[in-house]
């Protein structure tokens, strides 16, 4: 190959490495693209809209969620990026799309970002044509809980807990902690046992599947929390035990 051959292929590599780059650094500090920003407890929260007040009654609201979770600290300090433009939660949501309702980043900033939200009237923004899927249980504080679930469970597992352990579980045990306990386990099993597209995630994207799943292990057989992540059981194991489980 000649030298004249190799510049340009140089040159693009230079250019790619500067993109790389410059989308790690946005990543990894995001608070310059969010004008506006309050302090909450051990909250700090940032939008690229005004924040009205009723955001303290929204997080106090996912705090009495994470009080449920084995792995939550009161002062554990949360980072929260409410995304009402969708450019930034294509960006930010780690998964280049703006149709998701939070994203939890585990890996790097421990971050979380959130899609546009009527914080007022604590609930996110649909990010379709419908309306939000089971929206009095999935509200604002909801997703802030449900992602702030993974953050500490990233933080206790390490930052590769995607990598490291099935969806059902990671899922599963955010929206248990998320739901705050509004969740009718007897209704769920019904549903699931009568092959309701509601509890496939691939069908209706509700975790309402895996959420049985963990509350299985974890109420009906009594598991604890720190053994269920350390050995998690196979799933269809778990799908057969429900199957089995008696409706009441």
């Amino acid at each position: 190959m000649s030298i004249k051959s190799v510049r340009p292929l140089r040159s693009l590599a230079i250019v790619f490495a500067c993109l790389v780059a410059a989308y790690i650094a946005v990543l990894s500090w995001p608070q310059p693209l969010f004008a506006h920003h309050v302090r909450h407890q051990n909250y700090e929260v940032w939008s690229d809209q005004p924040i009205p007040p009723q955001i303290a009654q929204v997080l106090d609201d996912a705090t009495r969620r994470l009080r449920g979770s084995a792995f939550h600290a009161p002062e554990t300090p949360i980072r929260l990026f409410i995304c009402n433009a969708n450019w930034r939660l294509w960006i930010y949501g780690q998964h280049f799309s703006a149709r998701l309702g939070g994203a939890a980043d585990t890996w790097n900033t421990r971050n979380i970002y959130i899609r546009a939200a009527d914080i007022a009237g604590n609930r996110i923004h649909s990010p379709g044509p419908g309306p939000i899927a089971d929206a009095a249980q999935r509200t604002l504080s909801y997703y802030i809980a449900h992602e702030a679930t993974h953050i500490d469970v990233g933080r206790q597992y390490g930052r590769l807990v995607t990598l490291r352990y099935p969806q059902w579980l990671l899922e599963g045990y955010a929206d248990y902690i998320g739901k705050g306990g509004d969740f009718d386990f007897d209704e769920n099993l019904r549903l699931f046992k009568a092959g309701s597209e509601k509890m496939a995630v691939s069908k209706s994207g509700l975790y309402r599947g895996f959420h049985l799943e963990v509350a299985y292990l974890l109420e009906k057989e009594g598991m604890a929390v720190d053994a269920l992540f350390a050995n998690p059981p196979d799933q269809s194991a778990v799908q057969a035990k429900l199957m089995a489980a008696p409706l009441r």
